[in-house]
């Protein structure tokens, strides 16, 4: 029973933490380095900035500084959209916040053919889709390309009334299916997807 108490107040002292991390710096000024995801914002030529980078103007080798080194690149082609070349942090710190990074990358022709020459692995998903990885050296090569936009996956699950404490009320919500919606904020350039299953997903990007 004892044993028990102890692991009780354990995760009990676990979640006051984060939650604190949260509610202490939600109504912090925004500073010159961007530090939390709520602090993002749309600069005077309607781009979002979040973590001081800057939606099609900041670059891997920017996104680096801020969320380490660690990442694994992937492209994505299919029959319906353009390629989608996505850059992969599985486990960084923001903040003191535990997440996962997405960064969606603006390839051009010459990076194209750096990741022909490099290929790891493909592979063909039923739906007709193709994923492939690269080798370092591929990877190596695109600090340089523009972030398109940037997706935030916290470990811990969000509830809506958090989310809500710390952005604000969303101007917009689209349910999508049951127990997963959609919340806009155009003004922070986010939009957030709410699953009561599911971790959040924070998705950076210009409007």
């Amino acid at each position: 029973m004892k044993e028990l108490r102890i692991i009780a107040y354990t995760l009990l002292s676990a979640i006051l933490i984060f939650l604190a991390i949260f509610l202490i710096t939600r109504d912090v000024t925004i500073p010159k380095n961007q530090a939390m995801p709520w602090q993002s914002y749309i600069n005077e030529k309607q781009q979002t900035v979040v973590f001081n980078l800057t939606m099609d103007n900041s670059r891997l080798i920017d996104a680096a500084r801020v969320f380490g080194s660690e990442v694994k690149a992937s492209l994505f082609e299919d029959e319906v959209k353009n390629p989608e070349l996505e850059v992969y942090f599985s486990s960084t710190k923001v903040g003191g916040i535990s997440a996962s990074i997405i960064l969606n990358l603006v390839p051009d022709d010459e990076i194209i053919k750096v990741l022909s020459a490099n290929i790891d692995e493909s592979i063909l998903m039923p739906s007709g889709a193709k994923t492939t990885t690269f080798k370092p050296a591929a990877e190596r090569a695109m600090s340089r390309l523009k972030i398109k936009s940037l997706t935030f996956i916290p470990k811990a699950d969000l509830e809506n009334s958090v989310i809500e404490d710390l952005f604000g009320k969303p101007q917009r919500v689209e349910p999508v299916v049951e127990g997963v919606s959609y919340w806009y904020y155009p003004k922070k350039g986010l939009r957030i997807i709410v699953d009561n299953e599911q971790k959040e997903v924070l998705e950076f990007y210009n409007q």
